[in-house]
Order: structure tokens, then C-alpha cells, then sequence
């Protein structure tokens, strides 16, 4: 029992390094609770203050985690509160559901939305989950399900994953019919992690398929990510700062314990070297 808390709290570590992504804010923006708790971000300028759906569930997280540790009210109230808000704003696409964004992303020289993230979709299927273990209630369940969707649509058909040849996709970070395929690995890697969880939790043979393809996508380039001395953030030739390399250690890490390929732990190993090199 204490080993399997100890791979739960690691894995909960390696998840929480993957929180920054895409929910960072701009220099001086400020984080600002709705009337019901929800996370929104003040961006400031034309921008203002909006939700952003990947900042909703991992304040959800956040909180679920916090009143697991200490069954506070508050964290309950607040954990369930994103859940609810994950509910009311998914979009219906038909056979699946997305949680969307509706204000400019700045990177990449800006996304106009609407757009979605496989890492925001991934996380907000974890909390919907997360809300069902809790609640009973099957709302939950059924727009995780639904959500998870996402999943089995192409990235040019409005869906997350882009298609990479036979039993390979990509999981994109952001994500918008015609936009560039940025492929970041952090965004990929996380978003694999949550989607285990949610197979672990649901059985749902989809997640399998993904987290498999994924996988497969990841063995067969890693090789991409390596800059020789340090890893690369995406395949726009953007290194990875700091936080990010470590997260990419952490990650394959995690993943090479769930699947025992040792690609993910040689790549692991090297980018952890690599590390160590530059202190």
C-alpha cells in the first residue's frame, strides 16, 4: 500500500509540472476568482479577464487534490465548482465535445479562436472523473466520455490529436483546423498521463488506443526533441527552458514505468544528463 502511494504521489508531481503549460499567463496578469470560485485570468488589455479552460481544470485539480489530503469543505466547494463549470461549457460537436477557447493566444503569432488544447481536454476529463468518484453523479462520467472524443477526431476535422501515419498520432497543445502543428512534447507527454488515469478509471478501450498511438508516436521521434545538449520545447525549433526540459525527464519518465518501452527511459536518461551537465 505505502508503494503504491508513493507512484500515485509521483505521478500527481509529474502532472502538476505539466499545469504550467498553456495556463501561464502573460507578465502581470492576475489570477481572479469568479462569484463561484472558478479561476478566470485577468490578461488585461484587449484581452481582459476571461476563463481559460486548461486554468479551470487545474484549479479544479488543484483542489480535489487538496481535499483528498485534507477533506477541507473549501477545497471541495472549489474542486466542485470547476467541475460544474467544465459542464456547462463544453461545446457540443455532435459525436464529441470540446472545451474551447474564445480569446487570442499570443504564442506562435497568435491563435484567433476559436481553438481548443489536447492538454485542457485531457485535464478536464480527469476532473470530470475526479467529480464522479466523489459524487456519484453520472453527468460527470457522460461528458467525460463525451469529451474524450475529442480524442478519435482528427486535428483537421476540429478534434486534438492529429493523425501521423499507422497507429501514430500526436497529441497538439493547441489545436485549430488550418493552424500550424506545433507539436509540443510537454503538452503530448501530459496529456498521455491524464488519459491513463482516465483508462485506469473508466476502462474506456478508446483511452487505450490513444494512449497507444501516442506512445508509438513518441518512440518512433524522440529523436526530434534532442538538441545534443538539452531538449527541445516543440518542432518550431524552440528549446525547452528550465522547467519544461525537467518536466520532459519526469514525463517519459512516468511513462516508461506504465509501459516498460525503453526509448521513453533512454530519452529520459539522456535528457536528465543533460541537466546534470549544465549545472
Amino acid at each position: 500500500m505505502v508503494a503504491r502511494s508513493r507512484i500515485y504521489i509521483s505521478l500527481l508531481c509529474v502532472l502538476a509540472i505539466g499545469m504550467a503549460i498553456m495556463a501561464r499567463p502573460s507578465v502581470g496578469a492576475e489570477p481572479v476568482p469568479d462569484e463561484n470560485g472558478v479561476m478566470m485570468y485577468n490578461y488585461g488589455g484587449s484581452i481582459g479577464t476571461v476563463y481559460n479552460p486548461k486554468v479551470v481544470a487545474q484549479q479544479g485539480i488543484q483542489n480535489y487534490e487538496s481535499y483528498q489530503l485534507t477533506g477541507e469543505p473549501r477545497a471541495r466547494q472549489a474542486f466542485m465548482s470547476a467541475a460544474n463549470w467544465l459542464l456547462a461549457h463544453s461545446v457540443d460537436k455532435g459525436n464529441y465535445s470540446l472545451w474551447e477557447y474564445d480569446f487570442r493566444w499570443q504564442s506562435y503569432g497568435g491563435v484567433l479562436p476559436p481553438y481548443a488544447s489536447a492538454l485542457a481536454q485531457a485535464e478536464g476529463i480527469y476532473l470530470l472523473v475526479r467529480a464522479h468518484n466523489i459524487t456519484g453523479d453520472e453527468r460527470y462520467l457522460a461528458e467525460a466520455k463525451k469529451a474524450f472524443g475529442a480524442f478519435m477526431v482528427d486535428y483537421d476535422n476540429g478534434g486534438v490529436a492529429s493523425e501521423e501515419g499507422r497507429d501514430s498520432i500526436f497529441l497538439q497543445l493547441l489545436a485549430k483546423p488550418g493552424f500550424q502543428k506545433t507539436y509540443v512534447l510537454n503538452g503530448h507527454t501530459n496529456s498521455l498521463l491524464y488519459i491513463w488515469k482516465y483508462y485506469e478509471y473508466t476502462h474506456d478501450y478508446r483511452a487505450l488506443i490513444v494512449f497507444g498511438k501516442g506512445i508509438n508516436w513518441l518512440v518512433s521521434n524522440l529523436y526530434k526533441y534532442d538538441a545534443g545538449d538539452w531538449s527541445y520545447y516543440d518542432q518550431m525549433g524552440n528549446r525547452a527552458r528550465d522547467n519544461y526540459h525537467h518536466g520532459h525527464v519526469m514525463q517519459l519518465s512516468k511513462l516508461y514505468e506504465i509501459t516498460g518501452e525503453p526509448t521513453l527511459k533512454e530519452y529520459s536518461d539522456r535528457f536528465a544528463a543533460y541537466a546534470k551537465e549544465g549545472l
